[in-house]
């Protein structure tokens, strides 16, 4: 079966912005490389396997029940894809924030291998 680009995109966009963690995790592999675009580290949050993005989403959807991301183009092809975003929510008990970013996936057999988060930072 041929890979399609734009449904994968497409589904990705879905289930992140329904915070469908079952359907955010059943596009990774079991060994999954997820960077969250903040963290303490260079490379923001790095949380690698199912289990660990699982009780991170959790984590996230409970800190910002609102947030979702508003695709602004994408490129996509077998091994890798890209989706820009805009990025809009509020933290419990922060104010809103709006900030543009991507990320950068490197797919295996049709499914997320990595998933590396970057965004815009304000100075």
């Amino acid at each position: 079966m041929a890979f399609e680009g734009d449904a994968f995109v497409d589904r990705f966009n879905r289930v992140w912005n329904a915070h469908d963690v079952d359907g955010i995790l059943a596009m990774m592999t079991d060994d999954v490389v997820f960077e969250a675009s903040f963290g303490t580290d260079p490379w923001g949050t790095r949380v690698i396997g199912r289990a660990g993005v699982r009780q991170f989403l959790k984590e996230m959807f409970e800190r910002i029940a609102d947030i979702r991301w508003d695709e602004t183009r994408h490129f996509a092809c077998p091994e890798h894809a890209v989706v820009e975003w805009l990025t809009t929510g509020t933290p419990n008990g922060g104010a809103r924030f709006e900030v543009e970013g991507c990320d950068v996936l490197t797919l295996r057999e049709g499914k997320i291998a990595a998933k590396r988060s970057y965004r815009k930072g304000r100075v």
